[in-house]
């Protein structure tokens, strides 16, 4: 015959006497001590090229941080020096019937800005940004079709971050645009036709930013 298991009440454990604070100390210093050996042997060494006791080298750890180092990705440098303050942009610009263009803020990693724009007709647009660093790449915020768009951007990283915009229409548009942020610069992107080269190229049209200060 099967016999029931035995289920120990919490009356049977009165008996028991818990450990004194004494050796409850004793063992949790004993803990911190193992804890404190392990991270200089061994998370020293590895993660941050630290080695006290000389145990990374002996078992390796020294060669993985190194390692890991020189697979890092290095940061360019940047002349962009941090506003003081936001900058205001209210423009108003044509799209004519066809055509297309972009508008780009230049924004240091971090720094944030809200935008608003408006047109009297659906066009074509894609909000993407472009980093300075070429080691990475074109980043798509936003694309569709549409007469406006609103909202905020924080940027991941530093470059230049705006709209492409395309007129699908046989007229004339204007778009309206209303940004406040932490920009130091905004610029038009016009394709142009060079006439001394005779090719295509780029104008760069700068825009007058305000300052609130003022």
């Amino acid at each position: 015959m099967l016999q029931e298991p035995t289920v120990v009440m919490p009356d049977t454990l009165a008996g028991v006497k818990p450990p004194s604070g004494k050796r409850l100390a004793v063992a949790t210093t004993i803990a911190i001590g193992v804890a404190a050996f392990v991270f200089a042997a061994a998370i020293l060494p590895a993660e941050y090229g630290k080695d006290p006791f000389g145990t990374g080298k002996a078992l390796g750890l020294l060669d993985l941080y190194e390692a890991k180092s020189a697979d890092a990705p290095v940061p360019p440098p940047t002349s962009d020096p941090p506003p003081r303050t936001h900058k205001i942009d209210a423009s108003t610009m044509t799209l004519g019937p066809g055509a297309a263009f972009e508008y780009k803020y230049r924004l240091a990693q971090g720094a944030t800005m809200v935008y608003s724009w408006r047109t009297d007709a659906v066009v074509k647009f894609e909000f993407h940004g472009e980093p300075d660093d070429h080691t990475l790449k074109v980043v798509t915020y936003d694309k569709r079709e549409g007469d406006h768009a609103s909202g905020a951007l924080t940027a991941a990283f530093t470059g230049i971050h705006g709209w492409y915009w395309e007129n699908p229409t046989d007229r004339p548009l204007t778009i309206v645009i209303d940004s406040a942020g932490f920009f130091t610069e905004a610029k038009e992107l016009r394709p142009t036709f060079d006439r001394v080269k005779h090719k295509q190229r780029i104008e760069y049209i700068p825009h007058e930013l305000s300052d609130p200060r003022d």
